[in-house]
């Protein structure tokens, strides 16, 4: 990585062309392509800032698209959602599971040009639970929704909901945490993983666990309909003492359902360490910006923005707008620095490539075909949906590997092997042949005919860095020119390809050189990275 320019929080004031954005989209969505530039065309820093930390519209629920293959017996029917229907049974549930799976995928792939999608992953790997655990169709999706809900609103009300929510309360013991079996499973993890991390100045103690666990004693839900509720008589009423770390305070202990308040009282005094907004500020850097925190980054862009984000009464849209338009995020040493996740990959090969899909109407193959990209993803290490523990995914916090772990010799293999495959149309879910048309994609260029330009704008657009240019040099003679010396040859061929369309072995010439530019282009250690 080339060396730090500005570790400033101010706001930024350099450069605003296409090489700035492209890093901004590249960060913020699922890629960048040449579409997003365009939308951020004549506009202005602030502009795009505004725009692109919005949320998104709340899309439509999940559907039946099981039906053909499992009868619904609890009367949804085919191409309805499913989110408020009794449960059924285990094996509908699971068809709902995989429903949930891809829809979830497929708000990725045609995700809105805001950051929202990509919050929600960050936040489902900070407040990470595992569908695998709590299998209940239902709670994912409340979870998820919850996720989407809270992703730019106000992390006090996010942190309080997710203590609720009936996938938290059975991925970590909460609805098994009573007065005579207090367990510390979520306790612990409001303040190790949620709050106030693991760092030195993170001193709560094992009395402040057991405590905290005292004051969850109580939260239950109804595994038939997801809904939460508090049962007062398996609620501790005793008063919780804490350390000096939290300044000695006592929650008192309340009775029938004034005791389930004591869970706010809690997470007030949790919320007045500043620690809990440095722990944010510095899970949302690794996240967005970079793995590595320096001191200079810990004094002049953590603190600055923790300290801001407690003014802001803990609201999350303040915070990334500071976040966002900061000198240090738009530092050029950042640009192409982080290796892609497995979602990040699979998503922006998706969104640069545009494979045509079935109509969402054909709901049943619509659904399993997106189904095929949560695949790709979960083969190289990222299911969505399962984390592989309450941790989160490990490239994100694992020292000192961290984004390196995404990649070794399998998983590298395995994201070439899903291009290939795109490429090359032998991607197929349910008799369906999913499509890449390259020379729509060339077409889109401003000049496909012309070789320079054309590897010029596609290594544009798909790298994040610019490659060397005898790399570029060498694709092209190897590749569109097939080994001759003057850039007429492709010229030519594509000249005679757009005067004869419907000549197939004109046309099968320059999808077979589109193909494999494309394949080289992508298989460049360059494209790994974001």
């Amino acid at each position: 990585m080339k060396a730090i320019k500005s570790f400033s929080a101010e706001k930024y004031s350099g450069p605003w062309t296409n090489l700035e954005k492209k890093h901004f989209l590249n960060r913020v969505l699922f890629g960048c392509t040449q579409d997003d530039l365009q939308s951020l065309e004549n506009k202005t820093f602030e502009q795009c800032i505004e725009e692109l930390i919005q949320p998104s519209p709340a899309p439509f629920p999940p559907l039946n698209h099981y039906q053909n293959q499992e009868p619904d017996t609890t009367g949804v029917a085919y191409g309805q959602t499913w989110i408020n229907a009794p449960y059924g049974n285990g094996v509908i549930n699971a068809r709902r599971v995989a429903s949930l799976r891809s829809w979830w995928v497929q708000q990725l792939l045609f995700q809105k040009r805001t950051v929202h999608e990509k919050l929600i992953l960050f936040w489902h790997n900070h407040f990470a639970t595992q569908m695998e655990i709590y299998e209940v169709a239902k709670f994912a999706f409340d979870y998820q929704n919850l996720l989407r809900t809270y992703a730019v609103g106000n992390f006090r009300d996010f942190v309080k909901a997710i203590t609720l929510d009936p996938a938290m309360l059975e991925y970590l013991n909460g609805q098994r945490n009573t007065k005579e079996a207090p367990d510390e499973n979520y306790a612990r993890e409001l303040q190790e993983l949620f709050m106030l991390g693991k760092g030195e100045n993170s001193n709560y103690t094992e009395h402040d666990v057991r405590e905290a666990a005292r004051v969850l004693t109580g939260h239950n839900y109804s595994r038939l309909d997801g809904k939460y509720s508090f049962d007062a008589s398996r609620h501790d009423t005793g008063d919780k003492q804490f350390s000096d770390f939290f300044h000695n305070q006592t929650i008192t202990g309340k009775a029938r359902e004034e005791g389930a308040g004591e869970t706010d009282e809690l997470i007030e005094m949790i919320l007045q360490q500043p620690e809990v907004s440095k722990f944010i500020v510095r899970k949302l850097y690794r996240f967005f910006i970079y793995y590595e925190i320096s001191d200079a980054v810990e004094l002049q862009f953590i603190e600055p923005l923790a300290k801001l984000f407690r003014e802001q009464n803990y609201e999350l849209l303040p915070l990334l707008k500071a976040f966002f338009s900061s000198q240090h995020f738009h530092d050029p040493a950042f640009h192409g620095a982080v290796i892609a996740s497995p979602l990040d990959f699979i998503v922006k090969t998706f969104r640069h490539l545009k494979p045509e899909v079935p109509e969402e109407t054909d709901v049943f193959l619509y659904y399993s075909v997106c189904n095929v990209f949560m695949y790709f993803a979960g083969i190289t290490q990222q299911i969505i949906g399962d984390p592989p523990s309450v941790s989160g995914w490990p490239a994100y916090h694992q020292a000192p590997l961290y984004h390196q772990l995404w990649i070794n010799s399998d998983t590298y293999q395995k994201r070439n092997q899903g291009i290939l495959a795109l490429l090359f149309n032998e991607v197929k879910s349910e008799g369906y042949k999913v499509k890449v048309d390259v020379i729509h994609l060339a077409s889109k260029t401003t000049d496909p005919g012309e070789p320079n330009k054309l590897i010029n704008e596609l290594s544009g657009i798909l790298l994040p860095i610019a490659v060397d240019e005898a790399v570029k040099q060498k694709f092209k003679k190897d590749i569109l020119l097939s080994g001759q010396s003057n850039d007429y040859y492709w010229t030519q061929l594509w000249d005679n390809f757009q005067n004869k369309p419907d000549d197939e072995n004109l046309k099968n010439m320059v999808e077979q050189r589109l193909r494999i530019l494309i394949l080289y282009l992508t298989g460049l250690p360059e494209y790994q990275l974001i």
